[in-house]
């Protein structure tokens, strides 16, 4: 409570009696600046304040002023006394980038703000009127003798007793800066980008105007999300809107870089291998134990599939199936991708377990967010920027981001992608935002091993933003194997991306293209032998699969099932009063079977009208005689609604059944 006071006594005495507007304050600042011909007091209460440093500039005009008010009353109409200070505690700046209460509270006494003393309290409130001036970095003489002006303002507005003050003004304060654990990470990364953009480090002594693409609305989601689910951990997260600008951003640790484990997968491997037109996403891939060249990867909990599709392989994450992928499409080839976004790849990450995230020098979160930006803008890359433009003091303009795009991707690959990370959402390690009412693609990934994990990854985006979700440890140290990709950052992002539906916020699917279509495949072929044929226009529809391709990219060959029927072939065999034919391949289609005997030909069985149980690979004749020759053939078919395909007959060798005096099995038969 001492630390509510202490802001009001300072700040705005009056606090609770005014509608957003004290009109003494304003009575006493107008004559006062007529006085000193100046407009050097706007006596702002907490309410103005607040809608000051959240939607105006700083400039001293009447017609900002006269914004403010207007605002400050609509403000305090929505919302109660309580809120609006909370709201002003956690948006004021106290100097050293720390913007709130708790980023200060831990900047300068390493605590949060609940357990701040009175003294300290006091010394907070009094900061704010010059940052610069007060801070106790600055000059620790200037900070306790500010404080103790807030304690006499706190003593005559009755907040403390006359004993409290006089402990509190005979005690100076001293400090020792730390690290504040929650600050306003989204100005640290527009000072860091500042600093690069505008190429100076004095960023400090300089009065320029920035702005942003910072969205408040998009900022309280995300935070909500990731505090909402515990983890013991550190914890970061970005938003990017659709052009890669960054939205909002979250970090219990700064900005740092982390290896990006499998989250590098649609980047490096799956996106060039179909680029590259060296995979389709229905290309069957062999999940299995490998060693190349003594590198041994294993899948997670050693689990393997066999035969998978390269969708399925993505969706699971298999390891084993993008070394291979990476090692067949070659690396530099892949790397060549990658080396166009900003994600730093070194000469020494030219090995094989970068397809498993293994890099020299990580990347930041909103590098690896900005990156699987390029999917949803078509395959192409802009870097990701908290910055649209700079003025100088003068309001001329010293820096414009320009949106520059460098192509990486074919538009079709980028919808490819898109597609096949949806089923990472639908089956695959990121199920559990399977359940959200948007669609939705998304990859996962998780850094560690049998001990525990370093890092786990959580990207996920549709055609309106991106996010990435990160929790791990700054010192390095192990997490339990449960938090993984697909659980922690996957249940952050589910609540982010819930909050937004709950909104109604507009959401839309990633793009559609002319440049992918659909084919039908030979399933047949596609189980039987692991290829993947066109199939042709006879097929009939359960033996065909329809699939995504690149109009660029299609299978060169197609299926020449079902043009003309055929039996591959087949076995005869002769069994005393009986005859049996199995054929190869038959299950497929219809067939007749014809008998010769004497020069007759006859029809004796037809498995279009013999009924859905009747064995399309086996037949047996026993309507046969002692000491006769036959001949078979077999006619395969297939027919649908409008037509009948016949095949080519296919013969088997005459047989001839044995004696009848030979074999006494004949007598019982035909008497029986």
């Amino acid at each position: 409570k001492h630390t509510l006071n202490a802001f009001i006594a300072i700040e705005d005495k009056r606090f609770y009696s005014h509608n957003g507007v004290d009109g003494k304050g304003l009575i006493r600042a107008f004559f006062n600046n007529i006085k000193s011909f100046s407009f050097k007091e706007g006596a702002s209460t907490i309410t103005q304040q607040l809608i000051k440093n959240t939607h105006l500039s700083g400039e001293k005009t009447l017609k900002r002023k006269l914004s403010e008010i207007k605002l400050a009353k609509e403000l305090e109409k929505r919302y109660n006394k309580d809120q609006i200070l909370e709201k002003y505690l956690n948006t004021i700046y106290f100097g050293e980038s720390c913007y709130g209460i708790t980023a200060a509270a831990q900047k300068y006494f390493g605590i949060n703000p609940k357990d701040l003393s009175l003294n300290q309290s006091a010394a907070l409130a009094g900061m704010i009127k010059a940052p610069s001036a007060y801070s106790p970095l600055t000059s620790l003489k200037n900070f306790n003798t500010r404080k103790n002006v807030v304690l006499k303002e706190m003593l005559g507005q009755n907040y403390i007793s006359q004993a409290e003050y006089d402990d509190c003004v005979n005690t100076d304060l001293d400090v020792t800066e730390t690290t504040p654990t929650n600050g306003n990470p989204y100005a640290e990364l527009v000072k860091t980008e500042l600093a690069r953009k505008i190429n100076t480090d004095a960023i400090s002594d300089l009065k320029l105007k920035v702005y942003t693409y910072y969205d408040g609305e998009l900022q309280n989601a995300l935070t909500n999300s990731v505090e909402s689910v515990d983890a013991n951990c550190d914890r970061r997260a970005v938003v990017l809107d659709d052009k890669n600008r960054i939205s909002a951003y979250y970090s219990t640790c700064g900005e740092i870089t982390r290896p990006l484990g499998s989250v590098i997968k649609p980047l490096l491997v799956f996106a060039p291998a179909l680029d590259m037109g060296y995979v389709y996403s229905c290309s069957p891939l062999l999940d299995e134990r490998i060693n190349v060249n003594g590198y041994a990867p294993s899948n997670y909990n050693d689990v393997y599939y066999g035969y998978v599709s390269a969708k399925t392989a993505l969706a699971k994450s298999l390891n084993s199936c993008a070394v291979k992928l990476l090692n067949d499409c070659g690396i530099e080839n892949c790397i060549s991708y990658l080396e166009k976004t900003d994600i730093p790849i070194s000469d020494n990450d030219a090995n094989l377990s970068l397809a498993l995230g293994a890099s020299e020098k990580g990347a930041y979160l909103y590098q690896i967010a900005g990156a699987y930006g390029t999917f949803v803008n078509k395959g192409e890359y802009l870097s990701p920027t908290t910055i649209d433009r700079v003025q100088n003091q003068n309001g001329t303009l010293v820096y414009k981001n320009d949106d520059k795009r460098t192509k990486i991707f074919g538009e079709d690959t980028s919808y490819l992608i898109n597609d096949m990370l949806k089923e990472t959402v639908k089956s695959g390690t990121a199920k559990h935002l399977s359940t959200l009412s948007i669609p939705l693609s998304a990859k996962t990934g998780t850094v560690g091993n049998d001990n525990g994990n370093t890092d786990a990854y959580s990207v996920s985006y549709n055609g309106s933003y991106v996010t990435a979700f990160w929790i791990g440890n700054m010192d390095n140290s192990l997490m339990p194997n449960s938090y993984t990709g697909g659980n922690i950052p996957t249940k952050m992002a589910k609540i982010f991306w819930q909050s937004l539906i709950n909104v109604k916020h507009t959401l839309k699917d990633t793009f559609t293209t002319d440049k992918v279509i659909n084919k039908g495949i030979d399933k047949i072929s596609y189980e039987t032998d692991h290829k993947v044929e066109l199939s042709n226009e006879l097929f009939p529809k359960r033996y065909s699969v329809s699939e995504k391709f690149s109009v660029y990219h299609l299978p060169p060959t197609v299926s020449t099932r079902f043009i003309s029927p055929t039996v591959e072939n087949g076995e005869i065999s002769v069994n005393f009063n009986q005859i049996t034919i199995r054929l190869c391949l038959a299950e497929y289609y219809e067939f007749k079977i014809f008998k010769e005997y004497n020069g007759m030909k006859f029809l004796i069985f037809d498995s279009g009208t013999a009924g859905k149980n009747s064995d399309k690979t086996l037949f047996t004749d026993r309507n046969v005689f002692p000491d006769r020759t036959y001949r078979y053939s077999v006619i395969p078919y297939f027919r649908d609604k409008n037509r009948t395909v016949n095949g080519e007959e296919f013969f088997f060798e005459q047989v001839k059944t044995p004696s009848f005096y030979g074999d006494g099995e004949w007598w019982k038969d035909i008497f029986s």
